[in-house]
């Protein structure tokens, strides 16, 4: 058999190649019809959805918010909760725009709740299509299909998977094998790896049938797997309300202030679950803001005492008179956001000196003893905090030993005297702030992410020039 046949018997075989997409070919002097236009338009649309799913994903991407009060409980005005303006995008890539407004239990698609609870409140996609056929009278209507948005409630709440996936125990996942997986490429239920994104199933499944919304003129679907969860809201009984019952105390115990409707099931105004049951679309200046950090602020070494000290570099020495006179005030280190008093002691923050070992010329490191006694008699920590509100600092003072200072600074005799450097620790794994996290250990002025190092140590050296002979 020849290439050629070769060729043409693989091209032979049963592989499917029918196009997801179809465009019309318009030529000169065409009639164009309105099959053609709508076919070209469907075609469109059909690009874009799949582009949504595959570039950005399924949730919120903006707004979708439940009003609420300054005290934190849903805004209820004529027993109607408000939804803010917003976007998102739903399981089939179809864009889901609200510009905002007023729901009223009558107003949602679905059977109304009959019991009381927590439900799952969901945007649903929604259209309207053309009125009549081509035949006269042609009406407005006829002319358009119309996109729009219905909600609905579902019994329950849960919340929203934002996790990483699972890593099996012995699977040594690198970079580039959890973007396969995650994107695809290599499919299948596989045990050593990490699991494929759950879009990824969803890009060949298509829109259901639509069912009519309470409108009779609009259609929706009603998959509460391709629908957006917006929040988690309580319904109530309202049969055994009583006049007046506006307080808090009242509604958290189940009653509900309501605005002359006849008894039933109406919205709890109490705090909605607004964020926890939502997925997100992530915008790219959202990405970005993660990227840096900007979720977690960390607390980081915002000032130092000594900062003069180190301007001029490494090899800039400190004259012996000034050193002497700011170590024995203490040295200073401020925080951008306070810490708790509990994580500064000796082993969080300390300062070690380095001199020269007498037999050898390997330096030698000293941890700096600190504490000091006050006139009252009472021993003193060395690791001051200061700044301090409650069980929080926003700043350290580290004060040596008073025993070491008439040593090593005030004596006739001393290690330093020839020179010495000095490295001051703050052990950023140890230090937790109010909400418990670490330091971000970058110097002071350093720029970057903001987590770029949460737990490392912050270390400032000095160098100290010898002690004039003049002094001894």
């Amino acid at each position: 058999m020849s290439v050629i046949g070769r060729i043409e018997s693989v091209h032979s075989t049963d592989l499917d190649r029918s196009a997801w997409s179809l465009r019309p070919h318009f030529t000169p002097r065409q009639a164009l019809t309105a099959e053609q236009l709508n076919a070209g338009l469907d075609d469109e649309t059909a690009r874009q959805r799949l582009l949504n799913q595959a570039i950005h994903g399924y949730g919120v991407v903006l707004g979708l918010g439940l009003v609420t009060g300054d005290d934190g409980y849903l805004h209820l005005h004529d027993d109607c909760l408000e939804v803010t303006a917003g976007l998102a995008l739903d399981r089939h890539g179809r864009m889901l725009y609200w510009p905002g407004g007023r729901l009223h239990l009558d107003d949602l698609a679905g059977r109304p709740p009959r019991q009381e609870g927590h439900y799952t409140l969901s945007v649903h996609y929604a259209a309207r299509p053309p009125a009549g056929d081509d035949c006269p009278p042609v009406t407005e209507r006829s002319r358009w299909r119309a996109e729009s948005v219905v909600f609905t409630l579902r019994r329950g709440c849960d919340d929203a998977d934002r996790g990483c996936p699972h890593h099996p125990r012995g699977a040594c996942v690198g970079r580039d094998e959890y973007l396969c997986r995650r994107t695809g490429g290599r499919p299948g239920d596989l045990d050593d790896t990490v699991a494929v994104s759950d879009d990824v199933p969803w890009l060949r499944r298509r829109p259901g049938r639509l069912v009519p919304a309470p409108d009779d003129d609009w259609v929706y679907d009603p998959d509460g797997e391709v629908a957006v969860p917006l929040a988690c809201v309580r319904i109530c009984d309202l049969a055994n309300r009583h006049a007046g019952e506006h307080d808090h105390d009242n509604e958290a115990e189940g009653g509900y202030a309501g605005h002359g409707h006849e008894p039933g099931h109406g919205y709890c105004p109490v705090q909605p679950g607004s964020c926890e049951v939502r997925p997100f679309v992530y915008r790219n200046p959202l990405l970005y803001e993660l990227a840096d950090g900007c979720d977690v602020r960390l607390p980081r070494v915002n000032e130092i005492s000594w900062q003069d000290w180190i301007d001029d570099g490494w090899p800039a020495k400190v004259p012996w008179a000034d050193f002497r006179e700011r170590i024995e005030e203490g040295l200073e280190i401020r925080f951008s956001r306070p810490v708790l008093v509990s994580t500064l002691h000796e082993a969080s923050v300390f300062l070690t000196a380095v001199v020269a070992h007498p037999d050898v010329d390997y330096g030698e490191p000293r941890r700096v003893p600190t504490g000091w006694q006050g006139y009252d008699g009472e021993w003193r920590p060395g690791v001051e905090p200061i700044g301090v509100d409650e069980d929080l600092a926003w700043g350290v003072r580290l004060r040596p030993a008073d025993d070491w200072l008439d040593a090593e600074v005030r004596g006739r005799r001393s290690n330093l005297f020839e020179g010495a450097h000095f490295e001051l620790t703050v052990r950023g794994q140890l230090l937790r702030d109010e909400c418990g996290r670490t330091l971000d250990a970058r110097p002071v002025g350093a720029r970057g992410p903001r987590a770029a190092r949460p737990g490392g140590d912050f270390v400032s050296v000095f160098q100290v020039a010898a002690r004039p002979a003049a002094n001894y």
